[in-house]
């Protein structure tokens, strides 16, 4: 019933003991991107070659056509996950998804293995078999009608793995590229085998050559599986991604083994080929913060700092998971981005930034001495400007009272009352002169600090009552908004804009009457000072008198305009107006 002495099954027995290894190797990998299928393709072509070699060894043709029946279940079952492989691993993974190919998958092998189990029904896959004249255990397969459909679907299959892996070899690393140049001749082997039977001579009727050229291929899957590691890697699709970029790549599978990396990454991290496969824990062992970026979330981002040729560089670390069809992960991404020079114009910019916060608080100091020390200087010409104020105006008006009572007693010892009631008048107006010119004086010897202003309304009012109402002047004051807008800097400078502007209405204008309107906006500020004193014309008042250039001067320091507006007997309105400065 069996001859199991020649030498076709001997080889056929030994290639499925080697496909059988590649089992069990495949199947400790069967997690890695496209692993199932390799595993399931590699127990396809144990069984397929183990249904030849029986084959072979069969005599009677009944049960050599049944084992051709399992070989060609084995066969159809294997070349289609081999394609499916193939596609996977060249990265055309979405097509997959797409019905059509799912359907294609599904029917193809399904109908060729129904041709051959259904064949003695119909015989239109064989139409007969007949003895081979080398020998009892050969047996002819007379092909049938369907035969061509079986042949095309099959080289179709053949024609899916080759593309892809061929596309492969022509991208990608050096290592991705190496795996599929022997992933390619494999598969270039099997066709050429199957074509060998197809068109050999008559001495080699009756015998298939394909799965004997599986032994070779086992081979080199074994070289692949072993010589680059090809299910421990992560295949990488996208030779830019990897070879290109100046960032650093490294590339992990799901049991954290170096699977791949990019010439900016050997040259910064000290790897080589030889790490391939290895754990990172091992190769970057020197690099500890390397490893340790390993543990952050994927998508997430980390800076690290790693000594490279002695000199610090900064990298900011993307994790990025690799995850199949079915969202399983199967490897790992990371991405280091140099920002040593990024990194750098920082750490400057802030030691210069921290140097003009030094800088800046010297400059405050300075700044409050310069304004400390004005203060001081403030109150020394104040004092002076007191002392000329009191020899001008009261010493005079003091020196015009002893003069006018010499002449009212002069006058009543002479009995001359006309002239003595004159006296007496002109001696009451200089009292009342000498009084607003002491109430003023006084007021302004105790008036507020600029910084001591807060309410400028009320501050005005405190000096209605110190001096205008005490002398008999009639005072009016008007706020039209709220000065909650205004910056609290300014009211130092309207105080005492106002304050001169009253004063002069004392002094000057002899007024008998002043009001102040103030109307605040958040966008501007407008303050008016009137008096219905004697007024003057402008055209001849003295540059710089009645304190004009102080109240110009302070009105320029708040970005706004001065205007006075006066006529002989008909009093003066000084007019200021500013925007607010936004806060």
């Amino acid at each position: 019933m069996f001859n199991l002495t020649n030498n076709v099954s001997a080889i056929l027995f030994i290639t499925t003991l080697i496909n059988s290894f590649n089992i069990y190797i495949s199947w400790q990998r069967r997690k890695a991107k496209g692993g199932i299928y390799i595993v399931l393709a590699m127990l396809g072509v144990a069984f397929w070659t183990l249904s030849v070699g029986l084959d072979y060894a069969a005599i009677p043709i009944s049960l050599k056509v049944f084992f051709e029946k399992l070989e060609y279940a084995f066969h159809n079952s294997t070349i289609a996950l081999l394609a499916l492989f193939s596609l996977t691993y060249a990265d055309y993974g979405d097509w997959l998804r797409k019905k059509s190919v799912k359907a294609f998958f599904w029917i193809v092998p399904i109908s060729n293995i129904l041709l051959a189990w259904t064949n003695d029904w119909h015989g239109m896959l064989w139409s007969g078999f007949a003895r081979s004249e080398f020998g009892n255990n050969t047996v002819i397969f007379e092909r049938g009608p369907a035969y061509s459909w079986g042949l095309i679907t099959g080289y179709l299959m053949v024609l899916i793995i080759i593309l892809p892996l061929w596309r492969a070899t022509h991208k990608g690393s050096d290592l991705s590229r190496r795996q599929a140049r022997l992933l390619f001749a494999a598969s270039i082997l099997s066709v050429v085998g199957n074509t060998v039977y197809l068109l050999g001579d008559q001495q080699l009727k009756g015998v298939d050559w394909t799965p004997i050229i599986y032994s070779i291929l086992g081979i080199l899957f074994m070289l692949a599986l072993y010589g680059t590691r090809l299910l421990d890697l992560v295949p990488i699709a996208r030779y830019t991604i990897i070879e290109q970029m100046r960032d650093c790549i490294l590339v992990l599978d799901e049991n954290d083994r170096l699977a791949d990396f990019n010439p900016a990454a050997r040259e910064v991290f000290g790897i080589s080929h030889e790490h391939f496969g290895k754990k990172i824990k091992m190769v970057m062992a020197h690099l500890p913060e390397v490893i340790e970026s390993f543990s952050s979330n994927p998508g997430s981002t980390q800076q690290i700092t790693v000594v490279h040729e002695g000199a610090p560089r900064v990298f900011d670390t993307h994790l990025t998971l690799f995850t199949d069809n079915l969202g399983k992960p199967y490897g790992k991404l990371m991405v280091f981005t140099d920002i040593t020079k990024h990194h750098q114009a920082e750490r400057s910019l802030a030691q210069r930034l921290s140097e003009i916060q030094e800088l800046n608080k010297d400059l405050r100091e300075s700044q409050s001495q310069v304004v400390s020390q004005q203060r001081r200087l403030a109150k020394i010409e104040e004092r002076k400007r007191l002392g000329r104020d009191m020899h001008d105006s009261v010493s005079q008006t003091i020196q015009s009272l002893i003069f006018y009572s010499d002449a009212l007693m002069t006058s009543l010892r002479k009995e001359q009352f006309q002239k003595a009631i004159s006296v007496a008048e002109r001696i009451q107006e200089s009292g009342r002169r000498a009084l607003k010119e002491i109430r003023l004086l006084l007021y302004e010897t105790q008036s507020q600090e600029a910084n001591e202003i807060t309410d400028l309304v009320a501050v005005l009012k405190e000096r209605f009552s110190f001096v205008e109402n005490r002398v008999g002047i009639q005072t009016d004051i008007v706020l039209v908004g709220a000065l909650d807008s205004i910056p609290k800097e300014w009211n130092e400078n309207l105080f005492w804009m106002t304050n001169e502007a009253l004063n002069n209405a004392i002094k000057h204008a002899f007024a008998r009457k002043v009001w102040v309107r103030l109307c605040c906006s958040p966008q501007r500020l407008e303050l008016e000072v009137s008096d219905n004193g004697k007024g003057f014309d402008i055209t001849k008042a003295r540059i710089g008198g009645m304190g004009l250039d102080n109240m110009h001067e302070r009105a320029s320091l708040l970005g706004g305009t001065l205007t006075i507006e006066s006529q002989p007997e008909k009093g003066t309105t000084v007019r200021f107006g500013a925007e607010i400065p936004s806060r």
